[in-house]
């Protein structure tokens, strides 16, 4: 508990005991810390928020629990602090488990969204923040204009020329995504979902809003952490059957923002670590883009651009055998 501030475990031995230990987890990149607590024959999970406001994960909690969605349990917590002392969930993910039950609870998992975007509407998330967010192609752009900036600038080095062209692209496909709007969880996908007591249960809906249909499916199906194969069309045409007013093309646009947004996010988390675990996803989520196309002509020319600005250029990492490796190169410094 040496890491922990003395004002945090005076508060956390004041609703357990003076035996209590503590663990830190590995936590997220925004700056909130964890502990597994262990007091009384039981642990339970400890979130320090730190500079991040946590009424919105308590306000998107509630919400989700009350509509009998799975989520932690919490026990105690000082929302002025951003303490939560919250139900210890495990280790296991739908990240972690084998191909058998992997794919049981994938299809378990596309029929909770499915739910989610039933019962979630805009009446029943009204008293929510996450019912006054939305994305709109503004902000879909802002996403990619990070991607821009932070992998094919900074760690590409590919020249402002090439890049002025696929931000015209990037454009084009973000006014391309449906303006349908449904809740979103906005980060669905398997390192977000603990399998817990035989079943799914969300983590990380801090920035749930609303957003195309399609955006929380193929965050699922889609996943930079583990690909489900072939058979993610499959799902999402199960996904398209029972929405009753979607197509591929719509799954294909909407994947292929989520998908070049994710590589964003990898590559400043690269940034911001210097861990190098972070570029093993961008390969794979690249080569996620050649199924967009091929399912939506409308892509063609964004994806054949990002592969050849990939074929061509290389700075501090090099992205050069994207199609055949999971290992990008990495320049010494």
């Amino acid at each position: 508990m040496r890491t922990m501030s003395p004002e945090l475990t005076a508060w956390l031995r004041s609703r357990t005991d003076n035996s209590v230990t503590a663990t830190r987890l590995q936590g997220d990149v925004s700056g909130r810390r964890f502990w597994r607590v262990s007091s009384g024959g039981e642990t339970l999970i400890l979130m320090d928020s730190g500079k991040i406001p946590i009424w919105p994960w308590l306000d998107i909690h509630e919400l989700l629990s009350d509509h009998g969605f799975n989520v932690s349990s919490i026990l105690e917590c000082d929302t002025k602090k951003g303490w939560v002392l919250q139900e210890d969930l495990g280790t296991c993910r739908l990240l972690d488990v084998d191909d058998n039950l992997y794919f049981k609870y994938l299809d378990e998992a596309v029929d909770m969204i499915i739910a989610m975007q039933k019962k979630l509407d805009f009446r029943a998330c009204s008293d929510s923040i996450a019912g006054r967010r939305s994305f709109t192609p503004a902000f879909f752009m802002a996403e990619l204009e990070n991607t821009l900036e932070t992998l094919f600038f900074r760690l590409l080095e590919a020249p402002m020329e090439e890049l002025l062209v696929l931000q015209s692209e990037m454009r084009k496909l973000c006014g391309l995504i449906s303006d349908s709007s449904v809740f979103v969880h906005r980060d669905f996908h398997s390192a977000n979902l603990m399998i817990h007591n035989d079943r799914i249960t969300i983590i990380d809906w801090q920035d749930a809003r609303f957003g195309p249909p399609a955006y929380d499916v193929v965050s699922l199906v889609r996943d930079s952490y583990r690909d489900p194969g072939l058979s993610w069309e499959d799902r999402a045409k199960k996904f398209i059957m029972a929405k009753g007013d979607m197509n591929m093309f719509q799954i294909a646009r909407t994947a292929c923002q989520r998908s070049l947004k994710a590589i964003g996010t990898f590559a400043m988390q690269y940034r911001k670590t210097g861990d190098s675990k972070f570029l093993g996803y961008l390969p794979r989520t690249f080569r996620y883009l050649a199924d967009y196309s091929r399912i939506c002509p409308q892509l063609d020319k964004l994806v054949e651009k990002t592969y050849n600005i990939l074929d061509e250029y290389s700075g501090e990492i090099d992205l050069k055998d994207f199609r055949y490796s999971n290992i990008p190169g990495v320049r010494e410094k």
